[in-house]
């Protein structure tokens, strides 16, 4: 279960079109006023675990579950070198940053492709690999759209208190190379444990 918490980190704390805004408004000295933000990109994410979760545990059986673990494998080292290589572009905080409202984040984050990498892989592998079904989909979900909500959270305290003294994106992209090996170190345990072990044991 710990691989479900490290993904999740690794793929919403690494810079993407909400934090980024986030950073700003931290940097803009807005770090109060975008605390409903982060409520709405929680909600949004709480929405698609609960949707995706229940739905896709209706699917999902023994026999594909290896199937689709090795194409989730995939999509992580996808995930890890798109995160590693990226170019970060912040924006600097010269630009002007407008007061985000709950409203702005619910609507983002559900329309947002990032949102996506996230719940898919985990409710249709993770989840039932796992052993998490019924009303625990539902604790589940609750639980990691709180750490959905830490994210920008956590880019907009960063921008308020450090980033705004910094010069470049180097701590950016230090963040993107760590996330990036979680991700492989995540997809390593998931190719082991959830192909190769259910392959053999078959």
């Amino acid at each position: 279960m710990l691989e479900i918490i490290l993904f999740a980190i690794g793929v919403m704390y690494t810079p993407g079109p909400v934090n980024i805004l986030s950073l700003n408004s931290g940097a803009q000295k807005q770090f109060r006023a975008h605390i409903p933000f982060c409520g709405g990109v929680a909600s949004a994410l709480a929405c698609w675990f609960l949707l995706v979760g229940y739905t896709g545990s209706l699917i999902v059986n023994d026999r594909l579950l290896p199937v689709i673990a090795a194409v989730g494998v995939c999509f992580v080292l996808y995930l890890a070198y798109k995160i590693m290589s990226s170019r970060v572009e912040t924006g600097g905080a010269s630009q002007p940053a407008a007061v985000l409202t709950y409203k702005d984040g619910l609507l983002m984050q559900l329309l947002n492709p990032k949102a996506m990498m996230v719940v898919l892989p985990v409710t249709t592998v993770q989840f039932p690999a796992a052993g998490i079904h019924g009303g625990w989909i539902a604790l589940w979900s609750v639980g990691l759209s709180v750490l959905g909500f830490g994210a920008p959270l956590t880019y907009a305290a960063f921008g308020a208190t450090v980033f705004r003294s910094l010069r470049g994106n180097t701590c950016l992209k230090v963040m993107n190379i760590i996330m990036g090996m979680m991700l492989i170190a995540v997809a390593v345990d998931m190719g082991y444990s959830q192909v190769y072990l259910a392959l053999a044991g078959q």
